[in-house]
């Protein structure tokens, strides 16, 4: 099937909807999600007769090999990509063509608005992105292999650890391995948090070495044009005894029970997930496991006040994409859709734990596309 021309088809049928002629695509990562191309400064342009990419000359011999059969304007040094794109709207003859407006800036819209006097350009939110919500065949396939690659990676990442590497080291390591395994790079800059630093959600690598912390944190993922996201926090043999800096070092939270707990909030969420189900809904399930984990020794502590961020989010062609799994959203799942679970908690003074995966909805409800262990494991050196 030519996912490919469908997706230019479903286009077609929406911008039909909202009674325009045509319809221009500036977004690099939507102009690629319509036509195959990878490279840059090019726009897409559809109409009900017509599909025409809009790029250089830099780019012609590329077209022609990623997008067979689209025909292409290509411009001069001399012109810009706007220029060539007016030029193709005024020739098309479509009087009404709608722009991304969720995307398009001001200063663009204008300049269209100059080049091509006599079109009626309509801002249209989210055209192309309402399509990519849902996975075709395809793309769940290239998805399934991003996720391979990035774990591959992470396999000869962990089999590479010592005492002394710091944080630095280990992203470095990391974004090597994710390339030498197959991909372009990774899918977003690596987080590797030792330690009390793994309460930092997006920690910033530093000098502190693995042997400073007992637990390490680690959140990547590859890039094969589709993105995966992965996360997993490990029990280290290094570090010290838990010290009074802090009353969550005094009590000394035990690693086990804790990821037991983020790991039943996590199964808690794949076990609400199916399609009609409200998004917020899966955030409340994950939440509620959360709540309802208490230690023996520490019945005052409530992980769920330590769960500081949305439970996932939506990853394709973009790490970040819809739909978004957080108690605000008002998205509602389907069939098709591929969605990160990561829930986390982040205790100042005692570290980060976080467990994320990359699911798959299906009529059956969530199937895993990551494979790595979901228990916890201990880094061997």
């Amino acid at each position: 099937m030519n996912y490919l021309n469908q997706r230019r088809q479903s286009l077609l049928q929406q911008f039909k909807q909202h009674s325009l002629e045509g319809f221009l695509v500036t977004t690099p990562v939507n102009v690629t999600y319509l036509t195959g191309f990878t490279g840059e400064d090019s726009f897409y342009f559809g109409t009900a007769k017509n599909s025409l990419i809009i790029s250089d000359t830099r780019y012609e011999a590329q077209i022609q090999d990623e997008c067979p059969g689209l025909d292409a304007h290509i411009r001069g040094h001399n012109k810009t990509t706007f220029e060539a794109a007016a030029e193709a709207i005024n020739k098309s003859g479509a009087k009404t063509v709608g722009v991304e407006g969720n995307r398009i800036t001001l200063s663009a819209l204008e300049q269209l608005k100059e080049l091509a006097p006599k079109v009626t350009f309509v801002p249209v939110d989210r055209a192309v992105e309402s399509l990519r919500v849902i996975k075709d065949p395809s793309e769940t396939e290239k998805i399934r292999e991003s996720v391979r690659v990035a774990e591959r990676a992470f396999r000869m990442f962990l089999a590479t650890l010592r005492e002394a590497d710091t944080e630095k080291d280990m992203v470095d390591a990391i974004e090597s391995y994710v390339r030498r395994a197959g991909a372009r790079g990774t899918s977003f800059p690596p987080v590797v948090a030792v330690g009390e630093r793994g309460a930092l959600p997006h920690a910033p690598p530093t000098n502190k070495q693995l042997g400073e912390g007992s637990k390490l944190l680690v959140d990547w993922g590859a890039d094969l044009l589709y993105k995966s996201d992965i996360t997993r926090t490990l029990r280290s043999p290094f570090g010290t005894s838990p010290t009074r800096r802090n009353k969550f070092e005094r009590v000394g939270l035990p690693f086990e029970w804790v990821f037991e707990s983020v790991l039943a909030a996590q199964n808690a969420a794949l076990a609400a997930i199916r399609p009609g189900v409200k998004a917020k809904d899966v955030d409340a399930a994950a939440r509620k496991a959360l709540a309802a984990a208490r230690h023996k020794d520490h019945p005052d502590i409530k992980l769920s006040d330590f769960f500081t961020h949305g439970l996932g989010h939506g990853i394709g062609l973009e790490v970040h994409e819809a739909p978004r799994i957080r108690a605000n959203s008002e998205d509602v799942l389907d069939t098709g859709m591929v969605i990160t679970i990561e829930p986390g908690v982040y205790i100042p003074g005692w570290g980060g734990l976080r467990i994320e995966d990359d699911v798959l909805v299906t009529q059956n409800g969530a199937t895993l596309l990551t494979s790595l262990p979901r228990e916890p494991v201990a880094i061997n050196i």
